[in-house]
């Protein structure tokens, strides 16, 4: 009976501890975006807590919180202090110090930036992952927020801190706390990534000793070097354990049982390959591939039917792309969903629609559907492509062209042949700056191959597809009569053979064929190696380390 009622009085003190430290707000951001947060209640500063903010919401910095302030019945009032926010519950609203009615946001990244980002939780829920899924849904924050730890820990860290903040004293950390911390941090590190890098890893470890300053440690500038090499182990010793149960992610052994490891991500994959779903094993999975391609077949597919066995599948999609590394046209064959030129959604229409009348010009860029491909990226990935991608190339397509202008001396005929080209359109012109813009990426970055091949209709397609491991094919009106060739339709080529047809314009086709490159698991050319870099690292925003080149292009793309 004591025991019992021991439990019952430890759960009761959790739970208390656990109000007590996190707080829950009704965020307005704007009229069409109001969400809902929980953070820890142990914040510093309004600007600790902006940055937190920041992360949750994915938006940038320039804006000012107002709190509806409960001493006059819930008028909103400007947040100086953060002593003034009530306590338990409070509904923040965001004012933008920019003219901009729409949210600029920051991405993850350190230094390549976008100026707007659509919130894809909706999207993300109508590409409906089941509720088993093992997939990831986020990417590693900006913020990295240390999780609750078991009620005792927690207890004697608040203890500790409040000694440490009047004695300047650090805590005695015993063999079961240190084990507490690692094993719930390490967990938490993985649901992100299971590789983080050492600069990630040294961000866990400042922010820990950043919350509980009684774990820092003496004799070092950060307090936390001893910290950051724990992490680094515990998480070798995480992956080591969930190999041995057998994650696909982590398994170092191939079908045909040698032990040459497979590929690592490297390309900020989040769900590199991913397990199964939660009660299906690969024979079920396989039932469902068949079915998906029945659907396909069909002349009026059920998108939202194809969606979720797109989803459910996507396990066993990842398993034979990244271990078999089969042909492109072995993979159209068993998967031909994923190659759908368009799918539309409504709920893709409702989000755009709120874009178009938040920010008119963008109702130019977006197209209302989603090709499967770049649901496919969004899987992989955690970023939804045709937002970062098409948000970014119209930032930065006249910059890009005036450098290209500024040096088309040196960079030859064809480079002149792509601004003339340019600079003859008397229509559509949005559409032909994208497209200019990312012809002459290639070029610009002094890579020796060309993103495209230019063909008459009356060409025979075999001349220009063989041999091309990867580009886009821009098929041309064959009349004499016209000075101006017009552009009839584009194709997409991975291994010599066309792939995809009928995209739009240029600009998508460059873009699905950078999505393709991830969904097939395709390394990119050598001979358009910094041109696809420059995508990653500038256009999509991950901002990683890269070669001097594109970090130059990107340093004269800010100050242009």
């Amino acid at each position: 009976m004591s025991t019992q009622f021991n439990k019952r009085m430890l759960n009761t003190k959790w739970y208390i501890l656990f109000q007590k430290t996190t707080m829950l707000l009704r965020v307005i951001v704007n009229l069409a975006c109001i969400k809902k947060v929980t953070l820890p209640k142990v914040l510093s500063s309004v600007v600790e807590f902006k940055e937190i903010l920041c992360d949750k919401l994915k938006i940038d910095q320039n804006f000012v919180i107002q709190y509806e302030d409960p001493d006059f019945d819930g008028q909103l009032c400007n947040l100086r202090n953060i002593e003034e926010l009530p306590s338990e519950k409070v509904t923040l609203k965001i004012i933008w110090e920019t003219a901009a009615v729409a949210e600029p946001t920051r991405n993850e990244s350190t230094g390549f930036e976008t100026d707007f980002t659509l919130n894809t939780a909706s999207i993300s829920s109508n590409l409906s992952s089941p509720s088993s899924s093992t997939v990831r849904e986020e990417r590693w924050p900006r913020v990295f927020l240390i999780p609750n730890f078991s009620y005792d820990v927690e207890f004697r860290l608040r203890k500790a801190n409040e000694v440490y903040e009047k004695q300047n004293t650090t805590i005695d950390v015993t063999r079961d706390i240190k084990i507490e911390i690692l094993e719930k941090l390490a967990e938490t590190m993985y649901s992100f990534k299971a590789f983080p890098s050492d600069s990630e890893i040294e961000q866990v470890a400042l922010a820990l000793v950043s919350r509980h300053p009684c774990l820092r440690e003496l004799g070092c500038d950060t307090g936390c070097k001893g910290w950051k090499m724990s992490l680094k182990f515990k998480m070798g010793n995480y992956r080591q354990n969930l190999r041995n149960a057998g994650c696909s992610e982590l398994d170092n052994k191939r079908d045909d049982g040698s032990r040459v490891p497979h590929k690592k991500p490297r390309r900020s994959e989040i769900n590199f390959l991913p397990d199964n779903p939660v009660g299906l094993d690969d024979a079920a999975l396989e039932h469902e591939r068949e079915q998906l391609e029945l659907e396909v077949k069909k002349r009026n597919m059920d998108m939202t039917k194809l969606n979720t066995k797109m989803e459910t599948t996507f396990p066993l999609r990842r398993k034979e792309i990244v271990n078999e590394q089969p042909l492109v046209s072995v993979i159209k064959e068993r998967w031909p969903g994923l190659f759908l030129e368009e799918q539309v959604s409504y709920n893709l229409c409702v989000h755009y629609f709120v874009l178009i009348v938040y920010r008119f010009y963008f109702s130019q860029i977006f197209i209302l559907s989603l090709p499967q491909v770049c649901a496919e990226f969004q899987r992989i990935t955690c970023v939804d492509l045709k937002t970062a991608f098409m948000t970014v190339l119209n930032k930065y397509s006249n910059a890009l062209i005036k450098m290209y202008r500024a040096k088309s001396k040196d960079l030859g005929d064809d480079m002149k042949r792509i601004l003339d080209h340019f600079d003859e359109q008397t229509t559509d012109i949005l559409s032909h700056r994208h497209a200019t813009a990312l012809r002459g990426l290639p070029l610009y970055l002094r890579d020796r191959d060309a993103i495209s091949k230019t063909c008459l209709d009356t060409d025979l397609e075999e001349t220009y597809t063989r041999g091309v491991k990867l580009g886009i094919l821009e098929v041309t009106e064959d009349d004499i009569s016209q000075t101006k060739k017009k552009c009839l339709n584009y194709s997409i080529i991975l291994e010599g053979t066309v792939v995809m047809e009928d995209p739009p314009d240029f600009s998508t086709a460059f873009m699905v064929l950078f999505g393709l490159l991830y969904a097939l698991s395709i390394e990119y050319s050598k001979g358009l190696k910094y041109t696809f870099e420059a995508v990653q690292n500038i256009f999509v925003g991950w901002g990683q380390k890269c070669t001097n080149r594109v970090q130059s292009l990107n340093n004269k793309l800010l100050t242009v």
